[in-house]
């Protein structure tokens, strides 16, 4: 037998073509047939006679020479051979039969056919058929043609390079099945040979794995910070990879409105596959504006920092109040006082609540929609938009006099303060009498009475403003004025602007009138001043015929 083997993944097929009829030459097996024969009769006739032997030894037919037998020789008959599975067995294809070849291996079984023979310029057909036993990375076949010989056709329809043809397959999986028809034409007669070379891949892979770490940053903390006021921001690290990270620094590149206390940057050390590290960073805020605050983290031989960012925004939050009224009251009158608010900074405030402390006893007539409790009025503001401004309007009296405060203060969610004072003269109210006369009653159309004003600030202490005012009836004509006080004449009206009393003074007035038509004439006086809630009045009537 004879065979063709030039890799352990590489091995030929041949057939032989015999004149005028193709015959196939599979490992000489006429020749050994024959040979095989030849022995068995020379053994036959040489009559080989077999003696009896020493104990231990052993001696051929031809030969005299002992030869020693070794100790674990067994005299034993050989042990039958295990009988075949005749599952495998079936699973084997049969030997190759007439005009077909055989290449079989652990990876792949390839027959090659004769299925059309023919003459000299006839079309022969031959088949190659792989079954593939192991899975492998790839099969290659390739054909070469002697040169009296043509192909006709194939298919698959191979790779042509010279005389050669190439057919590739893979990767291919157990019990894969490739089959491959083939005519060609012999051009000349004699003996021709077409061999395959069947070549199969085999891919050897060492596995390992390298792993690369992927860090993510996470940044948090305040949306807003005063001016002026101090921030901290947390940076989680997290190693999100699948090797660890050697050496992971973090650092926090503050904006130009925060200025960093202390050190800005800070080492984490390794850092494991899914694992994480939180530090802190703080800053002061120094100017208002809208700013990104981002944070960065590498490792060593990084290819590129990881970071993470948050929006903040530096803000001067500040609201104000203010408290006016009069600067001087008489007590027991109620009088008006008010409570400015205003959001003055850039952000909205909340739950602003305002308290008025009131002197004590201070009496409230009007509490602006307050809570009054003890000597306080309170009031909250649930929102209170940037540039938004309220006005509270109260009347409160005093029961005592001199020099009261009063004090409102404000707080707000955010913790701002403000308050303000503002102080009043609380007066004692004097008493103040009033009486008119006429000189003359009754008159004639054209006559003339006096009337006499007289005006007392009967208390001891503070002195009295107010006006005085006299308005007549039809009947009565004003003529002239005299006395403690210059008036002003209007028609049916006489005025005296604001006249001061001092504490147990009087003010005579004295206003001349004539008789206009018949009839009863009325002159109505009133005073009228701050400390008085309404008028004082007094009348006198004068007939007139």
């Amino acid at each position: 037998m004879e065979a063709i083997e030039l890799f352990p993944s590489l091995h030929a097929l041949c057939f032989t073509s015999l004149s005028p009829k193709l015959e196939i030459n599979i490992m000489k097996r006429t020749e050994l047939l024959f040979v095989s024969s030849l022995l068995g009769a020379i053994l036959i006739f040489c009559g080989c006679q077999t003696t009896s032997l020493p104990a231990g030894t052993i001696t051929a037919p031809t030969q005299s020479v002992p030869v020693p037998v070794p100790e674990d020789f067994s005299f034993l008959p050989p042990a039958p051979e295990a009988a075949p599975d005749p599952d495998l067995a079936d699973a084997l294809d049969p030997a190759p039969g007439a005009g077909e070849v055989l290449f079989r291996s652990s990876q792949v079984e390839v027959r090659k056919r004769l299925v059309q023979e023919g003459q000299v310029n006839d079309a022969l057909r031959y088949v190659l058929k792989t079954q593939v036993n192991e899975a492998i990375t790839g099969l290659r076949i390739t054909e070469t043609l002697p040169a009296n010989i043509r192909l006709v056709s194939a298919d698959p329809a191979p790779t042509v390079r010279n005389n050669e043809y190439l057919w590739s397959f893979g990767p291919l999986e157990s019990g894969a099945v490739r089959e491959i028809a083939v005519t060609v034409q012999a051009l000349r007669e004699g003996d021709h040979t077409i061999c395959s070379t069947v070549s199969v891949d085999n891919r050897l892979c060492l596995p390992f794995f390298t792993g690369q770490p992927r860090l993510a940053v996470t940044k948090q903390g305040p949306a807003t910070v005063e001016l002026n006021e101090t921030g901290a921001w947390t940076v989680t690290v997290a190693n999100e990879g699948s090797a660890v990270a050697r050496n992971v620094t973090v650092k926090d590149a503050f904006p130009a409105g925060l200025q960093a206390l202390g050190a800005d940057e800070q080492s984490l050390g390794d850092l494991a596959p899914d694992s994480s590290r939180t530090v802190e960073f703080s800053a002061r805020a120094v100017q208002q504006g809208s700013f990104t605050n981002t944070a960065s983290a590498s490792y060593q031989g990084s290819p590129a920092p990881a970071s993470g960012s948050v929006p903040v925004t530096v803000v001067q939050s500040a609201i104000r109040i203010s408290k006016s009224g009069p600067g001087q009251a008489y007590v027991f009158k109620p009088e008006t006082f008010q409570i400015a608010i205003q959001n003055s900074g850039d952000t909205d405030l909340s739950d602003v609540r305002i308290t008025d402390l009131l002197p004590p006893g201070t009496t409230v007539a009007d509490n602006g929609g307050g809570r009054v409790k003890d000597n306080a009025i309170g009031w909250v503001i649930p929102s209170l938009p940037a540039g938004a401004s309220q006005l509270i309007t109260t009347r409160v009296a005093a029961s005592r006099t001199g020099v009261a405060t009063n004090t409102v203060k404000l707080f707000t969610a955010q913790g701002l303060e403000a308050s303000d004072s503002h102080q009043t003269e609380w007066l004692a109210v004097p008493g103040v009498t009033i009486s008119i006369t006429d000189s003359k009653d009754p008159i004639r159309v054209g006559e003339a009475t006096t009337y006499t004003i007289r005006v007392r600030n009967q208390g001891d202490f503070e002195p009295v403003s107010g006006a005085v005012t006299l308005q007549f009836q039809d009947t009565l004509r004003p003529k002239s004025v005299e006395g403690d006080a210059r008036g002003l004449i209007d028609g049916q009206t006489v005025t005296f602007p604001r006249t001061t009393l001092e504490p147990g003074k009087d003010i005579n007035l004295q206003v001349t009138t004539e008789g206009a038509q018949i009839g009863p004439g009325r002159a109505v006086l009133s005073f009228t001043a701050d400390f008085l809630n309404e008028p004082v009045i007094s009348q006198e009537a004068t007939n007139v015929y």
